[in-house]
């Protein structure tokens, strides 16, 4: 058995933030961020689809430290419409 860095070490409570995209929901948007920020540590990860096929919306968490990392590199998505990002109440008080 292989432990992963998120099995070998204790959840700390961690600052983090939330970085909100809007994206083109074009079928496989949700594809490209995950492999985007595959080697990341993302805490959460929500994806609103668009009925319609328009603007979707997707809300990461990620620790502070790999905030503008994970902000780069989404921003170089082809997909990517918008990006904002703030402190995460929760996960910064370590309540989670």
């Amino acid at each position: 058995m292989t432990l992963t860095r998120s099995d070998a070490l204790p959840e700390a409570a961690t600052a983090c933030h939330v970085l909100t995209v809007t994206v083109q929901d074009g079928g496989h948007a949700l594809t490209r961020i995950s492999a985007t920020l595959n080697n990341l540590s993302v805490r959460s990860l929500s994806y609103r689809a668009s009925d319609a096929g328009g603007l979707a919306v997707c809300e990461i968490v990620v620790p502070v430290a790999d905030s503008p990392r994970a902000q780069a590199k989404l921003l170089r998505c082809v997909d990517i419409v918008g990006l904002t990002a703030y402190p995460a109440p929760g996960f910064a008080a370590g309540l989670v």
